[in-house]
């Protein structure tokens, strides 16, 4: 076994020379078996053991022994003790995660170059069985990975077996965690139940999964290498071009929707990549990720965001002047109509209305309920409700502004002014009205 570990580490890179090791010790078989691997084959390994205090006086056995453990075979040991009752309490989490967590969490502060955890082949099966159990996409059937990031896995390629007949030829005892015994829990039904079966059925199961794994893993990896490239090829300012992402085949398009959302940390499951990729594919709709948090398609865009709040605020105009509203910088500048011909227009995104044809007061705002307008240009009058949901993102059509007179709306951000305010050739004087982010 000792030299199945070796080989393990040197086909997955998962040390480099000179890289301190920190192992998660249990004092279970696994770790314990870990341990000592690393420690004859040479590595600058310390241990680490983290007291979950969850099964009271075994609890403190285990620390114990991994302590003894420790001093017996000269390694650096450090133990910690954690409350996960109280992080579930905060939380919400279970008593699995939340133990989960503050273990690595634990294993980082260290701060050794890797960390390596007791994981074996038998587990990699029982959680492509558990997986597989619950419906999971071919990332799920490969099990557990030989390495991520800095965590390393050298036993992922040796069996349970192998591990207590490698203890066994030492003489190396080990402590046994009661809960792992008890049925109570899925992955012990899995143990106890499922894989006895399997087994039964091929002796070698475990190795056949191992192979199977392989193969799933290598046809994961090509489709996540496509799934890049379509992200890169659909890229546009705002988000993606949905013409490109939806046009793409279903495998890929879905790991390219897990890229997105596992890159804003945004939770997901098998349904959630599904409505993406139907979003995608429609080019119209949006689907609500978490919270305020939006996924959009419309203009044949794809986007993730979260939509402007509606605001009652507004800004009178009394001249040429500088504002803000909804985050975003306003310029009012009133110019001869030559000037604007002649200087501004090629210069600026301003929209060029009539200033003599303006009525009463002007007010910068966002809509309202009601509003309307006529675009020059378009012979129709249309609500902006209507107009909006064909020419504004959803997420941004409540900070879209608008600059109002005494007799409603006379232009919007991005689209135009009304044909009422349009300059002619009888204008004399300008008044533009640019919006920048």
């Amino acid at each position: 076994m000792l030299q199945k570990v070796k080989n393990t580490i040197e086909k997955y890179l998962m040390i480099k020379e000179g890289e301190s090791v920190l192992c998660g010790l249990s004092g279970g078989a696994d770790s314990t078996a870990l341990l000592l691997c690393l420690k004859e084959l040479g590595y600058d390994v310390r241990a680490c053991h983290i007291n979950h205090n969850l099964r009271g006086a075994e609890s403190d056995r285990d620390e114990q022994f991994c302590r003894e453990l420790c001093e017996r075979l000269g390694v650096p040991f450090t133990a910690v003790s954690v409350d996960v009752k109280g992080l579930c309490a905060e939380t919400g989490m279970s008593t699995e995660e939340a133990a989960r967590v503050l273990r690595y969490r634990e294993f980082e502060r260290i701060g050794c170059d890797v960390t390596a955890t007791a994981h074996t082949l038998s587990d990699s099966f029982e959680t492509a069985l558990f997986n597989l159990a619950r419906g999971t996409a071919a990332k799920g059937l490969c099990g557990i990975p030989p390495k991520r990031g800095s965590i390393i896995r050298p036993l992922i390629e040796v069996t349970r077996e192998e591990v207590e007949a490698f203890l066994a030829e030492r003489g190396q005892p080990f402590v046994t965690d009661s809960t792992n015994l008890s049925d109570d829990y899925s992955r012990n039904r899995i143990r106890h139940s499922v894989v006895p079966v399997l087994k039964s059925i091929n002796p070698d199961a475990e190795h056949a999964f191992a192979r199977t794994a392989r193969v799933l893993h290598m046809d994961d990896f090509t489709l996540r290498c496509e799934a890049e490239e379509l992200l890169k090829s659909s890229r546009t300012p705002k988000g993606w071009s949905a013409v490109i992402l939806g046009g793409a085949r279903w495998a890929v398009m879905s790991r390219a929707m897990v890229m997105i959302l596992e890159e804003r940390g945004i939770p997901y499951d098998n349904a959630r990549i599904n409505e993406l990729c139907t979003l995608a594919r429609g080019t119209v709709g949006r689907v609500c990720l978490s919270g305020e948090l939006y996924a959009f398609a419309s203009d044949n865009e794809f986007r993730i965001a979260v939509p402007a709040k509606p605001t009652d605020k507004e800004i009178k105009v009394t001249g040429e002047g500088d504002h803000e509203l909804c985050g975003k910088q306003i310029t009012v500048r009133i110019i001869k109509k030559a000037q604007y011909v002649n200087k501004v227009h090629n210069l600026f995104t301003y929209i060029p209305l009539d200033y003599g044809k303006i009525k009463g007061e002007l007010v910068i705002r966002t809509r309202r309920a009601g509003d309307s307008i006529r675009i020059n240009g378009r012979g129709c009058t249309k609500s902006l409700k209507k107009l909006f949901n064909e020419r504004v993102p959803f997420e941004e059509r409540e900070s879209t502004l608008l600059l109002c007179d005494s007799e409603g709306v006379i232009a919007v951000e991005g689209i135009g002014c009304a044909e009422r305010t349009a300059p002619d050739d009888s204008t004399e004087n300008i008044l533009c009205f640019g919006v920048s982010s």
